[in-house]
């Protein structure tokens, strides 16, 4: 680089999930050493946790998101999703011309393009040649061809003529994908632009030092023999939640299946007011950290935990939860559908289940609890799988990917 000074621009309103972690990591890899690094998003994300914490290491643009957008963001109605690609892509577009109108941007960084593919691949260049790189999370037009269980996605023609076309532009110089099938299926292409598909795999934090399982327990105000199934993150429907509380909950559950809700929600008083979730809480049997997790709480997450909750509904992407568990010797109990099940049937990390059949659920934890065994073998399963998933991979990746475009 010759001492040059760079200029990269990151894009991303979404602040909920694995967002701002992907984001933090970003701005703590290499390019912010050689780089003055742009973040444009919506306030909302610089308020998050792990953006207040490093705010220093890059400057913020507001991307304003007025009630009209964000009925348009909230839209999930077939033509509402059309609409919100298209808005997505052009709040990103105005964002960088912005950007562009006070100092030149050498390199424009998308941690998740699943959401905008139409505002991105209308235009013939998406950032008037500027080079480029995205991540994509939920590509999945491929899933039929790898043999990964799930619907047909809507609009599956159009998201793969639009995938095409991003990455036919000049100026794309590589698409980032979480999905190692996706990856795989992209190799085995002959179009040369389809090699810019190049494999990133999902990173998850690993803690040396954890602290005892039986200690941690106590701590928290579990039984000692308690078999303790976690689900952390977002506690809401979609992950399952309340699938795994009715199981839990059914007469048919060993009384030694304990519940962890480790996490923020935004439904929590309408969870906890279910009968499940009160039955559970008047035999002692569930449990809450609320709110964002800090480092230590979540070395207690990992060290409490018999098992991890990925029994997510209609969700077929990759989970980091499941690559966190696996990183630290933690079976699963999955989703059947999706990556989630793909992996943990293939490599045999944990115990697949349909969420919606709280009989396929009782089973799953009946297991837990008799033959804790297997278990233990699944969970050490998942650390060779999940080994080089270290958040320093993942920058190294993105810085590389970015720098390449300034050596050419």
């Amino acid at each position: 680089m010759g001492g040059t000074s760079k200029r990269v621009l990151i894009l991303n309103i979404n602040a909920s999930g694995h967002h701002p972690i992907y984001l933090r990591w970003i701005l703590e890899s290499g390019l912010s050493r050689v780089a003055e690094i742009v973040v444009a998003s919506r306030a909302e994300l610089f308020e998050h946790p792990e953006l207040a914490a490093i705010s220093t290491r890059f400057t913020m643009q507001e991307i304003a998101i007025d009630a009209s957008i964000e009925r348009r963001l909230n839209d999930f109605s077939t033509v509402g999703l059309i609409r919100m690609s298209w808005t997505v892509g052009s709040l990103y577009r105005d964002a960088f011309a912005r950007a562009s109108r006070i100092a030149p941007v050498d390199f424009v960084i998308i941690p998740f393009i699943d959401d905008c593919l139409i505002g991105l691949a209308a235009p013939g260049q998406s950032f008037a040649g500027v080079p480029w790189m995205a991540i994509t999370m939920r590509t999945m037009f491929h899933y039929d061809q790898m043999g990964v269980i799930a619907p047909r996605q809507r609009f599956t023609s159009l998201r793969r003529l639009l995938f095409n076309r991003i990455l036919k532009q000049r100026s794309m110089i590589s698409v980032l994908a979480i999905d190692p099938t996706l990856a795989a299926f992209a190799a085995g292409q002959v179009d040369d632009w389809m090699h810019k598909i190049k494999f990133l795999p999902d990173p998850a934090r690993y803690h040396a030092d954890l602290p005892p399982k039986a200690a941690t327990k106590a701590r928290l105000g579990i039984p000692h023999y308690a078999r303790l199934v976690v689900l952390y993150g977002e506690i809401a429907p979609r992950k399952g939640v309340l699938c795994l509380l009715d199981a839990a909950a059914d007469a048919a559950c060993p009384d030694a299946v304990h519940i962890l809700l480790a996490g923020r929600s935004l439904e929590r008083a309408s969870i906890e007011d279910t009968p499940a979730f009160r039955r559970l809480a008047a035999q002692g049997r569930v449990h809450t950290m609320e709110g964002y997790l800090n480092t230590d709480q979540e070395r207690q997450v990992l060290a409490a935990a018999d098992c991890m909750w990925v029994g997510y509904i209609d969700f077929y992407g990759l989970s980091g939860i499941m690559v966190l568990a696996g990183r630290h010797a933690i079976p699963l109990i999955a989703s059947r559908e999706g990556l989630i099940g793909y992996l943990v049937s293939r490599h045999g990390i944990g115990e697949v289940v349909e969420p919606r059949n709280r009989s396929s659920v009782v089973n799953a934890l009946r297991r837990l609890a008799g033959d804790p065994e297997f278990f233990e073998r699944a969970g050490v399963k998942g650390v060779p799988l999940f080994a080089g998933h270290d958040p320093l991979e993942y920058q190294r990746l993105v810085a590389e990917t970015a720098e390449s475009s300034w050596d050419e």
